[in-house]
């Protein structure tokens, strides 16, 4: 084990029992630990916890010959990151130690970027009480210095809540100029209020709450009619006897923000949704895989049995043979389709036709479709549509979509496939006018092994979604039932 990781360019630390890790442990910072759950002399579960105890954010991974149930509580607990059984196949204990590693790195890469905001955090309101300083000793310098600031807004009132400063960075995030906005209600500037609504003179804050720096997020006006979300903090301003003079806002722009926080909840659904459907894919091939071998050896054994009985049995009892062996080879096939559903994907992309690819998928589904009576609608565009596909896996793929469209229709039908491309996406439109699909079969449609039909595994689109996602394309559904399904493949276009 240590080779294989050597190999793959790991820095890796033996020891043979408990004593010998806990010297490895005081001399060297690890990433990751692999741990037997038997040692001499103490078991890995002692080294679990004491390792957990010295490096609480080092992810373990256990190993173990027989899982004993009774033990996982304890393994949980102390807090074990994964689990290996034996034996260890260097595939599982690479994909194993490389999570670990990636896990420990988020870790790291999560505790600096939260120390980093508290820092910025600590500067922005250093910064805050810096600038309200300088406006109570010197309000023409502050506005000099305002002006220099364009990330941010940054906004004066007086005591009655008229706009008396409107810096640089206000102008350029809101849209309005300083003398459009000064002398008018600060309240103007906030999306969906009134001035005749508020009684209070500061429409942001409200003067009993007794604290000095408030702080919220609005929505804000654009001087061309959009809205934009935006972070408000606001300082009183007092003159040095304790009179309150005005207010400071400092208000920043959350748009981007925004879209990154947005941008990060999708991430963090798909990798979730990632990481189970893998854990699908492991759990499927190791069943698969305990079934393939004994059905291999019945098949043998029946057509050894055909062999030496066709002189012996009646034709009927011949025929029961022969559908055992037909069972079996059903099976064999189920098993071949949930080990390719597994099996890692490489693509080799390069620059196609896809009206070629389309075309050769057709040609496969065309005696299905003409026992189905189903007629079908090629729209190619002439000039043809470019792009960086892998033939075999997108011909799969569509293949797979087509044959849903097919089966879809079971009294016959119509189905169109149509070809466009633009200046950067390609796109392939699957239309039936089948059975269609309700929305709760919609959300389910891409999870592995779900279907609606009496047959099949329900492989065929999440399989086709993944090869169209390794594309860096998208797949989008419309349908509605008894009206037909439209599915587009939109993947990057090559001129």
């Amino acid at each position: 084990m240590s080779e294989f990781l050597k190999r793959e360019g790991y820095e890796v630390l033996a020891a043979e029992d408990y004593f010998s890790a806990l010297s490895l442990l005081e001399e060297n910072s690890i990433d990751a630990a692999v741990i037997d759950i038997i040692l001499p002399r103490k078991s890995g579960l002692d080294l679990l916890r004491e390792v957990g105890r010295r490096e609480h954010q080092v992810p373990v991974i256990m190993i173990t010959g027989e899982p004993n149930i009774s033990q996982l509580p304890d393994l949980v607990q102390a807090g074990a990151y994964d689990f290996i059984t034996k034996p260890v196949t260097k595939e599982v204990l690479l994909r194993a130690v490389s999570k670990a590693v990636e896990k420990r790195r988020l870790l790291a890469e999560k505790i600096r970027l939260e120390r980093s905001i508290k820092e910025h955090a600590e500067q922005m309101e250093a910064l805050v009480e810096e600038r309200t300083r300088e406006l109570a000793e010197a309000h023409s310098f502050l506005n000099v210095v305002l002006d220099s600031s364009t990330e941010y807004a940054i906004m004066a009132t007086d005591e009655a809540d008229s706009i008396i400063l409107f810096n640089r960075g206000a102008e350029l995030i809101s849209g309005y100029s300083s003398s459009e906005v000064v002398g008018k209600s600060a309240l103007s500037l906030l999306a969906g209020e009134s001035t005749e609504a508020v009684e209070r003179p500061v429409p942001f804050i409200d003067e009993t709450d007794g604290r000095e720096v408030h702080q919220e997020e609005k929505m804000m006006r654009r001087a061309d009619g959009g809205t934009f979300p935006a972070s408000i903090a606001i300082t009183p301003i007092r003159k040095p006897g304790g009179e309150l003079i005005g207010h400071l806002s400092i208000i920043k722009d959350l748009t981007a923000q925004k879209r990154s926080e947005e941008h990060l909840q999708r991430m963090q659904a798909k990798l979730a949704h990632s990481e189970k459907i893998a854990a699908l894919g492991r759990m499927a091939a190791q069943v698969a895989h305990e079934v393939k071998n004994p059905l291999a050896g019945l098949r043998l054994y029946s057509l050894h049995l055909r062999g030496k009985a066709s002189d012996r049995l009646a034709p009927s009892e011949m025929a029961l043979i022969d559908k055992i062996i037909k069972g079996i080879d059903h099976l064999s096939d189920t098993v071949n389709q949930v080990l390719n559903f597994a099996r890692d994907i490489t693509l080799a992309p390069r620059r196609l036709d896809l009206g070629g690819v389309v075309n050769d998928a057709l040609q496969l589904l065309e005696t299905q479709m003409a026992a189905k009576g189903i007629s079908v609608d090629l729209r190619i565009p002439g000039e043809g549509v470019f792009a960086l596909v892998d033939e075999s896996a997108m011909r799969s793929a569509l293949i797979n979509l087509m044959l849903n469209s097919v089966q879809a229709m079971s009294e016959g039908g119509h189905l169109t496939v149509e070809l466009s491309a633009d200046e950067r996406i390609a796109e392939v439109i699957v239309s039936d006018d089948g059975c269609g699909m309700t929305p709760e079969q919609v959300a389910n449609i891409f999870e592995p092994f779900y279907t609606t039909k009496s047959q099949g595994l329900g492989l065929g689109l999440s399989y086709a979604v993944k090869i169209v996602e390794m594309h860096g394309g998208t797949l989008a559904v419309d349908t509605e039932v008894n009206r037909g399904t439209s599915i587009k493949i939109a993947i990057p276009a090559e001129r």
